[in-house]
């Protein structure tokens, strides 16, 4: 009388089928084993560049992040004292804090506010570009024409300050903005 396991191997076909099963099975297994290694190395690499980037972003982004802020504060005439990041669904919402203590999100703020928060952050990202580069020419294409008299004073301010490291243009049809603009730099070449 045979036992099952002899039965299930007569089934399949004898000992040399029961071999070749056994040798695929092993190298099926194998297969998943050096591709389940190289799958985690591949993640493991993707996790390390990822933490990289994220390092590198945070170390430039405090220091800007903060030129930034300081750049906003005066623009808005002290009306918001910093900008911060809160992460949001895998990105990051940029926020305005007032000098009140409140908070706005950046797509919150009003049309103005949102130009002179522009303006802020670009300012604040030629620095940090001229910081280990030449600088190249900043160009801004009246950014100012929703601002008033007195924050576009202060943007010609750090405009004017820009100026002494690289060379500023400003595009505008506004012949006000012209005069603040010769009120804050005397020295500023305007052409028709």
């Amino acid at each position: 009388m045979r036992n099952r396991a002899e039965d299930r191997i007569a089934a399949v076909g004898g000992d040399a089928a029961v071999a070749v099963l056994e040798s695929k099975r092993r190298t099926v297994l194998m297969t998943m084993e050096d591709r389940a290694i190289e799958y985690l190395k591949l993640r493991l690499g993707i996790a390390a560049a990822e933490r990289a980037l994220r390092a590198y972003r945070d170390r430039h982004r405090s220091s800007m992040m903060a030129r930034a802020s300081e750049a906003f504060a005066l623009i808005s005439r002290g009306a918001y004292s910093e900008l911060l990041t809160q992460p949001s669904n895998g990105s990051e919402l940029l926020i305005a804090k007032g000098v009140d203590g409140s908070s706005r999100i950046a797509s919150e703020l009003s049309k103005g506010t949102r130009f002179q928060l522009y303006l802020a952050l670009r300012v604040a990202g030629y620095h940090e570009f001229a910081r280990t580069r030449a600088p190249a020419p900043f160009l801004a294409d009246d950014v100012m024409e929703t601002f008033d008299d007195f924050r576009a004073e202060e943007a010609f301010r750090l405009l004017a300050a820009m100026a002494r490291k690289g060379q500023v243009v400003y595009f505008t049809h506004h012949r006000h903005l012209c005069e603040i603009a010769k009120t804050v730099e005397p020295s500023i070449k305007s052409t028709p």
